[in-house]
């Protein structure tokens, strides 16, 4: 792939801005602060888009390069794929899609995919590069080497990174410690006590012991019904009781006023009596007035007549007397038979009567008491029943509660599943990776370093535990970290330009921003050549803020296009 021209309408401090690149090597010279690194993100934002997001930084890209005053938000490349078939990209940046066109000027966006997220996917389908891979191989943003020794460890991890996982910024060590960390954090082990995995499963346990009291309330349940319904027929059967015993002493009740009503009549015999007892006395005050009255006339009043009458009454009178006193002799004589026999029933009755009525009176508060037990069970059945159904209904809320856990210990299962896979799938890819792919990484990088070098450094390789390992030109082995920063520079420059064959079928091209700034003279002159030969197949695009290449490679007589901003 080779980029033969760039168009700026606005974008940052660019304005109205047009480059034509060639096919081998490109410097483009600018002063600080005159627009490169802007160049080099309007290149990659042509490409992929312009984010909205921060992403971490103070400002998104969107917002630091758009125009403040309203001119136009976009821009166009012109690139020519290994094929020969040429193309243009022009992108509107306040849109979210670019629009391609082939070499006969036709729109032809749509036959390549479209992501929600990122947009339209030509490039990545064209050159198989996505932009992580960009930022990590083709392009080399200012300053991406750290320069002080006491980091320098960070680019040589960089570089085994970069040897190992095929990105400068994925460690597989770092990768699989990260996932290792969201397999303890998001789900758990069987180590850990207060993660996902471990909380479900105790809760699911907590619910199982619950659980199987079930059958156990359920037929509590069913034989408290049981003993219910039995203390309620039983107490019915208690109430019709008790109601009969009451009818019953109420019964009895009567009888004793019939009782009353004899007893009434005894009173009603005893007058009859008092008033036989009166006739007599009555009879006999008359018998004595009528012997006083005759006396009287006989003495006093010469009246025959009257004598006689008076007289003659007395026979009557005692006549009288006599027949009242044998029917009141009589009837005394049968009311003291009636007096005593009605006497005896009442003895007998009375005593009949008080001991029936204690008898029903104590079958009543027996019965009354029977009631009272019944009652007391039926309460304390109730309370019982009330307190399985409570349990009843927990068990219910429980069930649904474990099939919700259930669902959760499926979605963390499945993600211990998928960490478990990506962890198998890394370890695969790094094995396969450090057996097929790092080799040949390590083969490039060494043949690269030793052309950079002069033959100064050999051979590079990686290992697991010491890191990048460099052949010094006295055969002697050296740790990378022990390297001065120059030479680990060259080491990741080599490393990039090793991968970039393995990347895509394109021969895409390496551009690079101040990549040379920290080099001495010599380095910067052996990297120049190395460059060169490159150039051959990759285009190079360098930017710079000094003329120092220039120089050298005026000095060489070598072929380059210059290009001032």
């Amino acid at each position: 792939m080779k980029i033969e021209n760039i168009k700026v309408n606005s974008y940052g401090i660019l304005k109205e801005k047009e480059i034509n690149l060639k096919d081998n090597l490109n410097i483009i010279y600018g002063k600080n602060e005159s627009g490169k690194s802007t160049l080099l993100n309007y290149m990659k934002n042509i490409f992929y888009g312009i984010s909205k997001n921060k992403n971490g930084k103070e400002i998104s890209d969107y917002e630091k390069y758009k125009p403040w005053i309203g001119e136009e938000f976009s821009g166009k490349i012109k690139y020519r794929l290994d094929n020969g078939m040429n193309y243009e990209i022009y992108r509107d940046f306040t849109k979210k899609n670019a629009k391609l066109f082939d070499e006969n000027l036709e729109e032809i966006s749509n036959q390549y995919k479209i992501d929600k997220k990122d947009g339209s996917q030509f490039f990545y389908d064209q050159t198989n590069v996505d932009e992580k891979m960009y930022l990590s191989t083709i392009m080399t943003p200012q300053q991406e080497v750290v320069l002080e020794r006491s980091t320098q460890n960070v680019l040589v991890q960089k570089i085994a990174n970069l040897a190992g996982t095929g990105e400068d910024n994925v460690s597989f060590q770092k990768a699989m410690d990260k996932l290792n960390k969201r397999l303890v954090e998001e789900v758990g082990t069987s180590r850990t006590q207060d993660r996902p995995l471990n909380l479900i499963q105790k809760r699911m346990k907590e619910i199982e012991t619950v659980l199987k009291t079930e059958l156990c309330y359920t037929e509590n349940k069913q034989n408290l019904v049981s003993n219910k319904n039995e203390i309620l027929e039983e107490l019915e059967k208690e109430r019709n009781r008790n109601n009969e015993l009451k009818k019953l002493n109420m019964l009895t009740q009567k009888n004793q006023i019939e009782e009353e009503k004899n007893e009434l009549k005894k009173q009603l015999q005893n007058e009859k009596e008092e008033k036989v007892k009166k006739n007599y006395f009555t009879f006999g005050i008359i018998l004595v007035l009528l012997i006083i009255i005759n006396i009287l006339n006989f003495q006093f009043i010469d009246n025959k007549i009257i004598n006689y009458i008076l007289l003659s009454l007395i026979p009557i009178e005692l006549t009288l007397f006599a027949i009242n006193y044998i029917k009141n002799k009589k009837l005394k004589k049968e009311l003291q038979k009636q007096k005593n026999e009605i006497q005896k029933q009442k003895e007998i009755s009375d005593k009949n009567l008080v001991s029936k009525i204690e008898g029903i009176q104590k079958q009543i508060e027996d019965s009354e008491q029977q009631m009272i037990n019944y009652r007391l069970k039926l309460n304390s059945l109730e309370y019982e029943d009330k307190n399985i159904s409570e349990k009843l209904e927990e068990i219910v809320s429980l069930k649904e509660e474990y099939e919700n856990l259930k669902e959760q210990l499926q979605i963390v299962e499945e993600k211990n599943r998928c960490i478990q896979a990506t962890k198998e799938l890394l370890e695969k890819a790094y094995e396969q990776m450090k057996k097929s792919v790092t080799p040949k990484f390590t083969q490039n990088l060494s043949n690269l370093i030793q052309k950079i070098t002069d033959g100064k450094y050999r051979k590079v390789s990686i290992h697991e535990e010491k890191g990048l390992i460099v052949e010094l030109e006295n055969g002697e082995y050296k740790s990378a970290n022990l390297l001065s920063v120059g030479t680990i520079d060259q080491l990741y420059l080599s490393l990039r330009l090793a991968m970039l064959d393995e990347i895509s079928q394109e021969k895409m091209p390496i551009i690079l921003d101040e990549a040379f700034a920290y080099f001495d003279d010599e380095r910067l002159k052996n990297s120049l050549l190395f460059l060169m030969e490159e150039a051959k197949e990759h285009q190079i695009i360098l930017f710079t803020c000094t003329k120092r290449e220039k120089q050298i490679l005026d000095e060489l007589n070598l072929d380059y296009h210059w290009v001032e901003i």
